[in-house]
């Protein structure tokens, strides 16, 4: 079977009936003749596998089903084993609760590049509005007439602002709409794709931009050529309405994030990180030990952006600024030390009290506690401790 150009991967969970006219949408793509669709789904147990299954019979194009058993809410894993079934070189990532026009897949292919993400939006109907909208009329386009009024400008305005956003640099905007979102493979491979720590709703969006900008991708609103239709449900049960009151907001504001995030497509574990030592310990035998203690090893990743940086006190390394996170081995806690906590992430001392507030502190050798703050499956455990 050749490879398509293009695969659309639809996440979804106990919504058949808006899966199928989703799917419907994306039967009438233009370019349908080069893509391939997988739909990755969060552990239904109704009759979505039947509507997949019925569609993939219809369609000319690939059509993969995958689903895994229901634990939570789990889009950030269901949007990286969506990516590992694909085989095309971009990727487009929608929502199984938003309609698509025909020229919408093409869109994004022909904006995605190496380096530059899509990102767009959507139009949210009303439920009379989502109600009356058949697989039959989706067939016939009549869903791109029902929109609200107003919902265009402020799809306008969201474009214009996410241009601002890009002419300025800004370090954080446009957010990312992880709904409707394209992307090259090897671009989504660079930031390890999504951290599947978040296992409520929200964070995981912002999270998977942020990371995109650390390894120098370019998100672009394509807001000013497509966007979809939001068909109306009931939220989620984990969905809040105020942004400090997430379930992940303490995560996603963490003191520092990987670019390449632990629990992503690839579980990384401590010898896959890039650690580099700066400058020379006093006490080299005992710096090595702790090191391998804690799991790490260091190695010399000359003029490289390193998962994390080193400095042990005492000792004459100083933080050179090219790294995800700054680790300051503080084997004593001394005036030495003290010079090295502004720029320090983490800070391991004898004591696990020395540092700055908000800084993580541990003792030496607390292997566990480090991985939990890098963002291993033990932070998903008080992720989901939280949720509960």
């Amino acid at each position: 079977m050749k490879t398509r150009d293009i695969a659309v991967v639809v996440c979804t969970y106990q919504m058949p009936g808006h899966l199928e006219r989703v799917l419907a949408s994306l039967s009438q793509q233009t370019i349908a003749a080069q893509m391939e669709v997988v739909i990755s789904d969060d552990g239904s147990r109704d009759e979505t596998s039947d509507v997949v299954h019925r569609f993939a019979r219809q369609v000319e194009f690939p059509v993969r089903f995958i689903t895994h058993p229901r634990d939570g809410f789990q889009l950030a894993r269901c949007r990286n084993e969506g990516f590992q079934a694909t085989t095309a070189g971009c990727l487009l990532f929608l929502d199984g609760d938003c309609l698509v026009p025909p020229d919408h897949v093409q869109h994004h292919f022909s904006a995605v590049q190496p380096g530059v993400v899509t990102s767009g939006y959507c139009i949210r109907l009303d439920q009379p509005t989502s109600e009356r909208i058949t697989v039959e009329s989706v067939l016939r386009g009549e869903f791109a007439r029902l929109s609200p009024p107003g919902e265009f400008r402020k799809l306008a305005l969201m474009h214009l602002k996410s241009s601002f956003y890009n002419l300025i640099r800004h370090p954080r905007k446009p957010n990312l709409r992880g709904g409707n979102v394209g992307i090259c493979r090897d671009d989504f491979l660079r930031v390890n794709g999504l951290d599947e720590n978040f296992r409520a709703w929200g964070g995981e969006d912002d999270d998977l931009g942020w990371r995109m900008r650390a390894a120098g991708l370019r998100i672009v609103s394509v807001l000013d050529r497509t966007r979809t239709y939001h068909l109306w449900h009931p939220p989620t049960p984990t969905k809040v309405d105020r942004h400090h009151e997430q379930h992940h907001f303490d995560y996603l504001y963490r003191t520092f994030r990987l670019t390449r995030c632990l629990s992503g497509v690839v579980k990384r574990r401590p010898q896959d990180l890039l650690v580099r030592l700066v400058g020379q310990p006093h006490d080299p035998p005992l710096a090595a030990r702790i090191l391998k203690s804690l799991g790490l090893a260091a190695r010399p990743w000359a003029g490289q952006t390193v998962d994390l940086e080193v400095v042990v006190v005492p000792g004459s390394g100083r933080f050179t600024g090219q790294a995800d996170g700054n680790l300051l081995l503080a084997i004593e806690e001394s005036a030495a030390a003290r010079r090295h906590l502004r720029q320090a992430h983490l800070v391991l001392s004898k004591s696990g009290q020395f540092g700055l507030p908000r800084q993580v502190r541990l003792r030496l050798n607390d292997a566990s506690g480090l991985w939990a703050a890098l963002g291993s499956g033990t932070a998903q455990a008080e992720v989901r401790r939280r949720a509960a």
